[in-house]
């Protein structure tokens, strides 16, 4: 039954290819080495051109990871094929890169077995996981609250393949007893300490008390869940080439169901931060894409996310600095908090353009008639005020910033032309009422942005 179940995924799946070069993760364990026996039994039956075995140590088991490992070279020797170690202080390593043993471990053991692979030629990596492992992998996401993970592994990823797919742990155990196959025992796998062991000993015999055909079910369910989550991961992958940027229009995003927004929002934080956002922070980022107005969401790494009016943008966490220049008619100046080139003028009233004047947003002008006026140029402070065109009295400056939908976080970086303490110009988007130039208007000083 064993060898038709190793077959039988071999086939279902195409795990194996005629000429195909096999490394085995060989740990020593049951597992692997049944994996290997049934690859070398097989071997002439599969086309396989060579099979190959590598053993990597943790360094965490002391002397009896040093007897799994001359456990493995001599399995290699007794069997004649390629052996290859590698090992690793994974403790040392967790600790200097902030991470938990478990993932460290794996970090460094698939780095060792991939570095094998490609300087050695090999084109398949197979590894012992079973059906018994998936079941654990999926119950083990489940509890935690990662959605991806809880339709657990593939048979088939890359160069990775599990031929064991469809065997549980008590069927391997069986037939390594059955050929008289020597094996290794890892302790730790018997400490109830670890979350995966105490779902294997404690939560696992329960739950097939309910359902004994358990491991069958969750085998359907995963190839299922792999189903639909490899054709929205595709859809997903399809609609994320829209959002290159580090801003998303919402009316783009609006057009997607959920299902693929939260995918597309993934990739897009990820690709802009390089941080993975959380399921709790996926769906507060989705919230605020419905609401009106401006929000703002901390990503990490030092960036934000915000929702500013009909945009997504995504920018690292400016710091508040003030500013203060000054400029006088005939000079030009550089504001780089905000990357503009401002210069001013004075230009004869009769040689104006009403037209020109009119775009507010690069160009304004004053009917100031001191002999040397100096302006200042300045960002925002509390109390600021501002007087609109059609107005007798000033306005809050953060009302006029929100009516023209600057986002939040860039008004702290505006400049605001001065002068006499009153706010002339929010420079590049509108001029104040004060100082018009009229049909009386003799000379005007003009201040233009100017391309960088």
């Amino acid at each position: 039954m064993v060898e038709k179940k190793f077959l039988k995924a071999v086939k279902d799946f195409q795990l194996v290819e005629p000429e195909d070069r096999i490394l085995v993760a060989f740990s020593g364990g049951v597992d692997s080495v049944v994996l290997t026996h049934l690859f070398l039994k097989f071997k002439d039956h599969l086309k396989i051109s060579s099979v190959g075995i590598a053993h990597f140590n943790h360094m965490l088991r002391g002397k009896e990871a040093e007897e799994d490992s001359r456990f493995a070279q001599e399995f290699a020797v007794k069997n004649g094929i390629p052996f290859y170690y590698g090992e690793e202080d994974v403790k040392k390593y967790a600790e200097e890169n902030s991470l938990s043993v478990e993932e460290a471990g794996r970090s460094l053991r698939y780095r060792f077995l991939n570095r094998i692979l490609k300087q050695n030629s090999y084109s398949k990596l197979a590894t012992g996981h079973h059906l018994s492992d998936l079941i654990e992998t999926m119950l083990l996401w489940f509890i935690q609250g990662n959605k991806r993970g809880i339709k657990g592994f593939k048979p088939k990823e890359d160069q990775i393949v599990r031929p064991l797919y469809y065997l549980k742990k008590e069927e391997i155990i069986s037939y390594a007893d059955r050929c008289r196959l020597e094996y290794r025992t890892d302790t730790t796998n018997f400490s109830t300490e670890i979350l995966r062991n105490r779902l294997r000993i404690e939560v696992i015999p329960q739950l097939k008390k309910i359902n004994s055909s358990l491991e069958e079910s969750m085998l359907l369910e995963s190839l299922f869940l792999q189903m639909d989550e490899d054709f929205l991961d595709r859809e997903a992958d399809r609609f994320s080439q829209k959002f290159l940027k580090n801003y998303i229009e919402l009316k783009e995003l609006k057009k997607l169901p959920d299902a693929l927004v939260y995918r597309v929002l993934t990739e897009w934080v990820y690709r802009n931060t390089g941080v993975h956002p959380s399921y709790r922070k996926l769906l507060e980022i989705m919230k605020i894409t419905k609401k009106t107005g401006e929000k703002e969401l901390n990503i990490g790494k030092g960036f934000i996310l915000i929702k500013s009016y009909d945009r997504l943008i995504i920018t690292e966490k400016p710091e508040k600095k003030e500013f203060l220049y000054r400029i006088r008619p005939g000079e030009e100046i550089y504001i780089k908090e905000s990357g503009i080139i401002l210069k001013s003028y004075i230009v004869d009233a009769g040689n104006r353009d009403m037209k020109e004047l009119k775009d507010e947003k690069k160009k304004v002008c004053f009917d100031i008639r001191d002999e040397s006026p100096v302006f200042t140029i300045r960002n925002r402070k509390e109390g600021d005020r501002f007087l609109p065109f059609g107005r007798s009295t000033e306005k809050k400056l953060k009302d006029v910033l929100i009516n023209l939908k600057v986002p939040r976080f860039m008004r702290d970086n505006i400049p605001l032309l001065e002068f006499r303490n009153k706010i002339l110009w929010i420079v590049g988007y509108r001029r104040s009422a004060y100082y018009p130039v009229t049909d009386n208007t003799e000379k005007m000083i003009c201040f233009e942005i100017k391309e960088v």
